[in-house]
């Protein structure tokens, strides 16, 4: 069994990031995923959805870890 790591940018702040492509956090750019680091998910969860009165959420514990292929 082998395992794997993506990087590339945090679509939000550009910054280099490893991650699990099948838990990594991501919105959408032009109608594509686009993966975010966990500074950013932090972000967007107290954005879009702690001061609106919902629940944060949760981060995969793999998002940022090796995925098993």
């Amino acid at each position: 069994m082998g395992f794997m790591f993506m990087h590339g940018q945090c679509c939000a702040c550009s910054a280099m990031i490893s991650f699990a492509p099948s838990y990594v956090p991501s919105i959408r750019v032009n109608g594509e995923k686009e993966a975010i680091c966990e500074e950013c998910f932090k972000r967007w969860n107290a954005i879009h959805r702690t001061a609106k009165g919902l629940e944060a959420l949760p981060l995969d514990p793999r998002a940022y870890a090796p995925e098993p292929c």
